[in-house]
């Protein structure tokens, strides 16, 4: 980007990726030959537009780095990479749209910059970054709300006195975040919107906020329920520790009558504002408390408290939030924190009912009552989805008792692709179970050769383990543990099977006994025999066979697992 003139210009670059496509947008800027990343964007098959503010500076050029990504596994990997240079006029918008399938650089084809007619409907938010820690080029996001969670548009990085400017592209009104790695920041957006906030960096909490009418509500929302949101709620670093519970409760009782006072007088001239803001207040007004308790409950381990999964205590306060009928409607999913409130809120309820029945449940058992608490289908998919992340399945038998009765909520995406990725990590096991054990040989520690056939009519339980594995190793003290627990029983045997070559034969028999291994200890020089016929690529891997002799089967869960 060249200018004729000494003074400073915003410009908007806005447009759309024309094809189904994953691709990170870097804006760069040089000045006297030195190149700085300036600005970020994403952009995905469901959200294609972006648009960049570039305030220009005398000297200064700039480019725009596009680089087409693959998704490989959990996260995109780089596969093409373009620049296309920006020749822009002082204080003119553009339009950039882009063809990733065409790009060519030396034909300067896939890409068409034109100045822009009408005015830009891209939101312009900026401000300053209040800290002493602070320094250039810290990153500051802006986060769109998708199915209820953030999913990141643009980054840019602050300057030297910790100013930023951010844009994005807003074709409809609604929530965005502002986010650092310290904060998060609630704000909404409606096209061609200007927004000017400064934010405490410690806090995270706006100190002067300059915007619409909406911006101004929701800044003196952040003001009021600060007393029961500044333990962390919008922190990354949660803490707890200087504030008692039972004070935190007084305090919350005491804000409601203020809450619903301030709900009552809030301007209803934006109908589509009030509903979005009345969702809103009722999720902080239930997870700002939740996730209070979540981390509160959490025991300290050596001065330090871990990152809580499950609530450990729950005073007879919370009962309250437990609702017959909760979440039966799906414009929750308009707010950026929606699909962490339902999964607290079915934490906690798990919590009360386990408390009260005094019953331990299986993962199974878990999750269907988890699902009953969501009324809403779109919903239920997504915090099934959620669940799938989080839930540990071993083995294809365990899919089919845990995820597979809610395989109907499994037809819409994310939770299509989640369910499908899982199921296929196991697809392959139906080839083994049900089927003879009795094709393989191996010797033992004498050099004796042991056929599965030797155990007809026992049960017998495999460990496919190796000198060189960690996490093979680590699992020794549990599986004795499960050997003693049997020891009196002649219809199970325990087989191990060592993935060694046998060239180190001596150094796996010396293993065995430094372990006091017990069982039948059997060496697979190197797969050849066992592993690689049960394509076993990641050990340890334990496995079981019926009286019959059949695999029941080949992926049960760690000796570990006992222990939960």
């Amino acid at each position: 980007m060249n200018f004729a003139s000494a003074q400073k210009a915003e410009h908007f670059v806005s447009g759309s990726v024309t094809e189904e496509s994953l691709v990170e947008m870097q804006l760069v800027q040089v000045i006297n030959n030195t190149s700085k990343r300036i600005a970020e964007y994403s952009i995905s098959p469901h959200n294609r537009d972006f648009a960049f503010a570039i305030t220009g500076d005398t000297g200064a050029t700039y480019r725009l780095q596009v680089n087409l990504m693959k998704q490989e596994g959990r996260h995109p990997k780089l596969f093409k990479a373009f620049t296309l240079p920006l020749i822009l006029n002082s204080a003119q918008n553009y339009t950039l749209n882009i063809t990733p399938s065409k790009l060519n650089e030396t034909k300067n084809a896939g890409w068409q910059l034109k100045e822009q007619r009408t005015a830009s409907s891209a939101a312009l938010i900026s401000g300053k970054i209040l800290s002493i820690a602070v320094r250039s080029g810290m990153p500051v996001s802006l986060h769109k709300v998708e199915n209820g969670e953030l999913v990141v548009q643009s980054t840019v990085q602050t300057t030297s006195n910790g100013d930023f400017e951010i844009s994005c592209p807003v074709k409809k009104e609604g929530f965005y975040y502002l986010t650092t790695v310290r904060w998060k920041m609630r704000i909404y957006l409606k096209p061609a919107d200007r927004l000017k906030v400064n934010v405490d960096n410690k806090s995270g909490m706006p100190v002067s906020l300059n915007g619409s009418a909406e911006n101004e509500v929701l800044y003196q929302w952040q003001q009021l329920v600060s007393s029961i949101t500044d333990y962390g709620y919008n922190l990354n670093i949660v803490n707890t520790d200087s504030v008692d519970m039972d004070n935190y409760i007084h305090r919350y009782k005491s804000l409601q009558p203020s809450i619903t006072d301030f709900f009552n007088k809030t301007d209803k001239s934006n109908p589509q504002f009030v509903k979005a803001l009345a969702n809103a207040i009722e999720v902080d007004r239930q997870l700002a408390p939740i996730y209070f308790l979540l981390y509160k409950s959490q025991k300290k381990v050596n001065g330090w408290r871990p990152t809580p999964k499950d609530f450990n205590e729950v005073p007879a306060f919370y009962q309250q939030f437990i609702q017959p009928g909760k979440f039966s409607d799906a414009s929750i999913l308009k707010i950026g924190e929606a699909r962490q409130f339902m999964t607290l809120y079915a934490k906690l309820n798990m919590a009360l009912f386990v408390s009260e029945s005094n019953k331990k449940l299986s993962e199974a058992e878990r999750l269907r009552r988890m699902m009953n608490i969501i009324s809403n289908d779109t919903l239920k998919s997504l915090f099934f989805n959620d669940q799938m992340g989080q839930i540990e399945i071993n083995n294809l038998s365990e899919f089919r008792e845990t995820f597979e009765p809610f395989k109907k909520y499994a037809k819409l995406s994310p939770a299509k692709e989640t369910y499908n990725s899982i199921y296929s990590q196991f697809a392959g096991d139906t080839v083994y179970i049900g089927k003879s054990s009795y094709n393989f040989s191996l010797p033992d520690t004498s050099g004796n050769i042991v056929s599965m056939k030797d155990f007809k009519g026992k049960v017998v339980l495999v460990d496919v383990w190796a000198t060189w594995c960690g996490p093979c190793k680590a699992q020794f003290p549990f599986l004795r543990e499960i050997e003693e627990e049997y020891a009196n029983n002649k219809d199970i045997v325990f087989v191990g099977i060592s993935l060694d070559k046998v060239e180190v034969k001596q150094k796996w028999k010396d293993m065995i006994k430094k372990e006091n291994l017990g069982g039948i200890q059997l060496l697979d020089d190197f797969g050849k025999g066992f592993g690689r016929k049960y394509d076993i690529a990641a050990i340890p891997r334990f496995m079981l066979i019926d009286r019959q002799g059949r695999w029941i089967e080949i992926r049960c869960p760690r000796p570990e697992a006992k222990e939960d």
